[in-house]
């Protein structure tokens, strides 16, 4: 029985199961024209879709630093306002009301001084981004790839500890990881963690947020870094 059984599947698979027909130079040709129209009418793609990949530059901190700082500023033109200062904020201090009120400042690379309270010694450090807001200052450190340097969030914590405004300090990696620079308790206490997750999150509830503004580059800009932001953390 079991034989004969195996017998009539044998059969049954070999009906379908059928050999493929031999190639011909006509069916090679037919298949050509067709991967040819699909790749002339855009539906075959590959590669990078966003410009700082396209650019070899979606691992450039620099690049991201001046996108962010861009973004932070309520009349850049993305025209996105102050949607996504507030939404970054939030996200390094949720459920906490920062005011953002009055002038916004946005600076890049600001070389600054100081002396450090644990060590009586002068230091100097360079801060990514700084945001100066009329009632808060916040020191932001960018790290994509690049290790910190020898006490680095210690250096940039001293030249901003002694200002009269509030000042509060955001170090922003892909992870975001703690720094293990920030020697001292008080400068390991003030420091914020922040992730490109974030970041994209923030930028989303921005764009999500704001009037549609077709055509307008300022716009197309700010959703080619979401993209970036997106393509960045497929794995």
């Amino acid at each position: 029985m079991l034989e004969e059984r195996f017998a009539e599947l044998a059969g049954e698979w070999r009906a379908i199961v059928r050999a493929p027909a031999a190639p011909s130079e006509d069916a090679f040709r037919a298949l050509q024209a067709e991967a040819a129209a699909i790749r002339a009418s855009g539906n075959w793609v590959s590669g990078p879709g966003d410009l700082l990949s396209i650019l070899g530059r979606q691992r450039d901190e620099l690049f991201h630093s001046r996108l962010i700082g861009w973004l932070l500023n309520p009349s850049g033109r993305h025209g996105l306002g102050d949607r996504f200062l507030c939404a970054f904020l939030a996200e390094a201090w949720p459920g906490e009301a920062i005011d953002t009120d009055g002038a916004v400042d946005i600076a890049l690379e600001w070389p600054r001084s100081g002396v450090s309270e644990a060590t009586g010694l002068t230091v100097e450090a360079r801060a990514d981004l700084v945001i100066t807001l009329e009632s808060l200052v916040v020191v932001v450190e960018n790290k994509l790839d690049a290790g910190e340097q020898a006490d680095q969030c210690e250096r940039l914590y001293w030249p901003w500890a002694q200002d009269p405004v509030e000042t509060r300090w955001v170090f922003l990696t892909p992870s975001a990881r703690e720094p293990v620079t920030a020697t001292s308790d008080v400068a390991r206490a003030a420091w914020r963690s922040l992730g490109y997750a974030q970041v994209q999150r923030a930028l989303d509830r921005a764009l999500d947020g704001a009037p549609e503004r077709p055509g307008d580059t300022g716009r197309a800009s700010a959703m080619q870094y979401l993209a970036t932001l997106k393509a960045q953390r497929r794995p």
